[in-house]
């Protein structure tokens, strides 16, 4: 499929050129041509296709491959992201247990509902007056220590049919879910971290004193296409885990 020519010739002057192309290829991936896990051409293919040089290509897919929209694979080449691959599972995960080598936590859903969306939860998702939102709240352990109370909204605008298959498969990975039942890959987050004490419900699910002190890590998820997709609030009993993150 060549798309190059047209394309180039609609590309705004005053970006670089390989944001410009950039910009282009993200686009097939929005548009669906490029499926999460698929491998890309070649950067030779796609530099003949825009009229290019590879260099310009390469930069292009470096800046995508830091944005984590693609993977790059010694020896395989370069394929779209996704977070159903053995590469990076869970890559937005940044809490490591202390007690056990388990590289993501194991998961129970305690309630999924649906209702009209708060004015915060309108606020953090940028959603119009009227639309309803999914509300989940879950409970994650590492070890058998149940340790994370999550408290997550997402817009149902996108997602027909999120609650019955959430409630059916409550998967460990929602963004996994998003992925795979409606094609909407989770790129990016936003993350605020800030020390609170257990109130009662958290103190109940924990097993733990009211009160005790506790890390807040208030999140925004982001589609391909920039959109505010997820809420989530997770209250983490520090106790037996620690927040990691690291720059690759």
């Amino acid at each position: 499929m060549s798309t190059g020519n047209a394309e180039i010739e609609a590309r705004p002057e005053f970006q670089p050129l390989y944001l410009q192309i950039k910009q282009l290829l993200i686009r097939r991936v929005l548009s669906g041509e490029w499926k999460p896990a698929q491998l890309l051409p070649s950067e030779m293919r796609l530099a003949e296709e825009y009229n290019v040089s590879q260099g310009t290509v390469r930069k292009a897919i470096e800046e995508m491959a830091a944005e984590n929209l693609v993977v790059r694979q010694q020896g395989k080449g370069t394929f779209v992201a996704t977070h159903r691959s053995s590469v990076r599972p869970f890559r937005f995960i940044r809490l490591k247990s202390d007690t056990s080598d388990e590289s993501h936590p194991h998961t129970r859903f305690v309630s999924i509902k649906t209702g009209a969306a708060t004015t915060a939860e309108r606020e953090r998702l940028g959603l119009p007056a009227g639309e309803r939102v999914l509300r989940t709240e879950r409970l994650r352990s590492f070890a058998g220590h149940d340790c994370i109370v999550e408290r997550i909204v997402l817009r149902l605008d996108r997602f027909p049919g999120l609650e019955d298959i959430l409630g059916r498969l409550q998967p460990d990975s929602i963004y996994s879910l998003l992925e795979q039942e409606f094609r909407v890959m989770i790129v990016r987050v936003a993350e605020q971290l800030r020390a609170v004490s257990a109130d009662k419900t958290d103190a109940k699910l924990l097993g733990i004193d009211l009160g005790l002190p506790l890390l807040e890590i208030d999140r925004i998820a982001f589609s391909l296409d920039q959109q505010a997709i997820e809420w989530r609030v997770s209250h983490c009993d520090s106790r037996f885990l620690h927040y990691a993150v690291e720059n690759t």
